[in-house]
């Protein structure tokens, strides 16, 4: 291993253990060399190391186990982003980009699902459909609306895309808080022009195999959605 020439020892000695793993091929379940063994590779100091490999605990890149040691694993995806996305602590322009991502990943699984679902999945959706209806459009939370959201990330199959929609959570919070203001008055108009697309529509899509007419009640169910995100100016 180089050494080291910076004054940022535990940044170098982070990525010079992310270089170990790469150099030698290490897999999840591979055994890592102690802290000790580090300090005398690096020629820096236990205390450094152990910062270092803290960080890397914190990704989930390394853990310790009894009897074995450190060994590598394999890091949980997106979790350092879900810490911190508060809706309160992003500015307009990142709610409007998670905005077009939510838009363009909903439209873009139409294929998965129709591909995965099963009559049980169709049974999930009519009760969480049901529970809305129940509650009235009006008085359903961000909570709700997710849930049905959710479902058609679950039947999608992909972990990937479905750990991504946990990131999407601010956007329904945003949706909720700021209703009134931004949501509101596109939904009135669309609904005047007999444009709304509710959970129960897209259901009926799904019971009858309908594709391409699912893509189209997604899309327009987002609209609200893609109108605020090109119509609206920061004041």
């Amino acid at each position: 291993m180089k050494e080291l020439h910076t004054t940022t020892l535990a940044d170098q000695a982070e990525e010079k253990i992310i270089g170990y793993i790469k150099e030698n091929h290490l897999v999840p379940g591979d055994a890592l060399p102690n802290e000790m063994q580090f300090s005398e590779m690096m020629g820096i100091s236990r205390n450094v190391v152990r910062e270092a490999m803290s960080r890397l605990r914190m990704l989930g890149l390394i853990e310790s186990r009894t009897k074995r040691g450190i060994i590598v694993t394999e890091p949980p995806l997106l979790n350092g982003f879900k810490k911190v996305l508060d809706p309160q602590l992003l500015s307009i322009e990142t709610i409007k980009d998670m905005m077009g991502m939510r838009i363009a990943l909903e439209v873009g699984i139409t294929d998965f699902i129709f591909t995965n679902i099963t009559d049980n999945d169709i049974k999930e959706l009519y009760e969480i459909v049901a529970r809305q209806k129940a509650l009235g459009i009006n008085s359903l939370s961000a909570e709700d609306e997710i849930k049905f959201h959710l479902k058609i990330y679950q039947i999608a199959g992909n972990q990937f895309i479905l750990k991504f929609q946990e990131l999407m959570h601010p956007i329904f919070s945003f949706s909720e808080q700021n209703h009134e203001n931004y949501f509101k008055p596109i939904s009135q108009r669309l609904k005047k022009e007999n444009k709304i697309v509710t959970h129960a529509d897209i259901l009926e899509f799904i019971k009858k195999g309908d594709r391409e007419g699912y893509r189209k009640a997604i899309s327009m169910h987002l609209q609200p959605y893609l109108e605020f995100l090109y119509n609206y100016q920061h004041k």
